[in-house]
């Protein structure tokens, strides 16, 4: 296992946390690593939709419920360093029951780990981190939105995280608009959470295009103030 799996997790929904996902993968492809992007959020599955991924035979519910190695369920995309493996957004029977064959998702993974740099898995939201403790030498990347409630769930990941001895690489805060009321400073931030490092993500209607149009942002418009942001977010997380 050579890859260094990175697990994007948010305490709860709303907070962007595929956006995250999804445009960090992008963003560490596009300097040249190799990177898979797994949809393990089993419920709302969403990343294939992100990235124009329509029609795939094979999914992870597959994989998990045995019936498909995994790397048949494994897709190239445009971006040559970038492959997908989804989860289906309209289920078939059996499907529901691989929600709780995610335990196994580690022994999947090391199957295909020497193929590729990162490993970026989009979580299911919640405060239940169980399936990623499993996975050996995980690193968690924790999303919130600026605001007291969102961050102060995102603090009880990071705690849990950390009793877990799981490594947590830093907390994005996502659509960030100083402007908006209840938007907290960085002074207000540190109050509340003790993460090392924290990024911020601006809030960019031009996500919506991008989502609309099925391409990640940092593809779409690598030029905008968010696609900057995810290449720093990614540069860091490479170099770190």
């Amino acid at each position: 296992m050579t890859a260094k799996i990175l697990a994007v997790v948010s305490p709860k929904g709303g907070v962007g946390k595929t956006t995250v996902s999804v445009n960090l993968a992008a963003a560490i492809a596009s300097m040249g690593k190799k990177v898979l992007l797994v949809d393990t959020n089993l419920e709302t599955s969403h990343v294939a939709v992100y990235c124009s991924l329509v029609g795939f035979k094979y999914s992870l519910e597959d994989v998990l419920n045995g019936l498909v190695p995994v790397k048949d369920a494994i897709y190239r995309t445009d971006e040559s360093n970038l492959d997908i493996l989804p989860s289906r957004v309209f289920k078939e029977r059996g499907d529901a029951i691989a929600k709780y064959k995610l335990i196994n998702m580690f022994h999947h993974l090391k199957r295909i780990g020497e193929n590729y740099d990162f490993i970026v898995l989009d979580s299911r939201p919640s405060s239940n981190i169980d399936f990623i403790k499993l996975i050996e030498g995980v690193y968690m990347v924790v999303v919130s939105a600026p605001e007291i409630a969102s961050m102060l769930e995102a603090g009880k990941l990071e705690e849990d995280g950390l009793n877990s001895a799981i490594s947590i690489e830093g907390l994005v805060l996502n659509r960030v608009n100083p402007k908006v009321k209840g938007t907290m400073s960085d002074k207000e931030i540190r109050k509340i959470v003790s993460f090392e490092r924290v990024w911020k993500i601006p809030e960019d209607s031009g996500v919506i295009d991008a989502l609309r149009h099925g391409i990640p942002m940092v593809f779409y418009n690598r030029k905008s103030q968010s696609a900057k942001a995810f290449l720093r977010l990614a540069q860091d997380i490479v170099s770190h």
